[in-house]
């Protein structure tokens, strides 16, 4: 067998790197921050539950939505420093020798984010089960709403990628979150708040459609990130597919939001 056939593949490189990168991620300081976060949010939410016999998760499930947004919110400045690693440490222009390409690296980063991913989905199947346990009734919505959650610290993990692709500074990524945090919808919503990744929507079918609207944004976000060191017209035909998902559902939260004047569904 030659070199040439023992030369691993594309997708062993890029599951390799995720191996590496993803336990990386998942022990860095920030993120770790972002986890004790979540941890006290869903914390609370289980002492009111055990504590307070009349607890909702309507009414007292709000401090586990603050802990995922804050916890998406880091893993994202968390995936920007380890994708301004090489730039940090003045490797960058090393590692552009080695036989790897640029975008099977990105790839690699882009793909450990499903690490930070599996540690939410831990914390809210805990929080569920809790629940559960307690005889809180969790509806379809709200279990929606969770997993929304898990695709938040998708979308922003990919995010932070992007950012270090294109804008390698490290204080661009919390000035993002800084303003992530500000536009989340406060007491006078608006139909365009629906746009925004951390909504509670109260209908089923407005958070299924937000959802869909999340998993196509996180598409497009990670084809932003790749394009950088990427031949374009490879990524033309998913990013089509990813732009259409975005757009459709964006219309439709849009129209279906707010569909009476300060009465809109999240």
């Amino acid at each position: 067998m030659s070199a040439a056939d023992r030369r691993p593949t594309t997708s062993a490189i890029i599951a390799s790197l995720a191996r590496v990168e993803g336990r990386k991620l998942v022990t860095h300081r920030i993120f770790l921050a972002g986890v004790a976060i979540a941890l006290l949010g869903s914390g609370l939410f289980v002492r009111a539950s055990l504590t307070q016999p009349g607890t909702t998760w309507e009414d007292d499930g709000w401090t586990v939505g603050v802990g995922v947004m804050l916890l998406a919110i880091l893993t994202m400045v968390a995936a920007n420093q380890a994708a301004l690693r090489d730039r940090r440490s003045h490797a960058a222009e090393q590692h552009s020798m080695l036989p790897v390409a640029a975008s099977t690296r990105t790839w690699g980063l882009l793909t450990a984010m499903l690490w930070p991913a599996a540690v939410a989905t831990v914390l809210f199947a805990g929080v569920v089960g809790s629940a559960a346990a307690k005889g809180i009734i969790i509806d379809r919505i709200e279990v929606v709403q969770l997993v929304e959650g898990v695709c938040a610290v998708l979308l922003l993990g990919a995010t932070g990628v992007a950012i270090a692709a294109w804008l390698p500074s490290p204080f661009v990524a919390p000035m993002v979150g800084w303003a992530l945090f500000l536009v989340t919808p406060d007491n006078v919503p608006r139909s365009w708040h629906s746009l925004t990744p951390f909504v509670g929507a109260r209908s089923t079918d407005l958070a299924r459609w937000h959802l869909t609207y999340l998993v196509g944004l996180t598409a497009v976000i990670a084809l932003v990130a790749v394009g950088r060191s990427s031949r374009l017209r490879s990524l033309l035909l998913p990013g089509i597919i990813a732009t259409g998902v975005v757009v459709t559902s964006g219309i439709v939260l849009l129209v279906r939001a707010c569909p009476f004047e300060g009465a809109c569904l999240f």
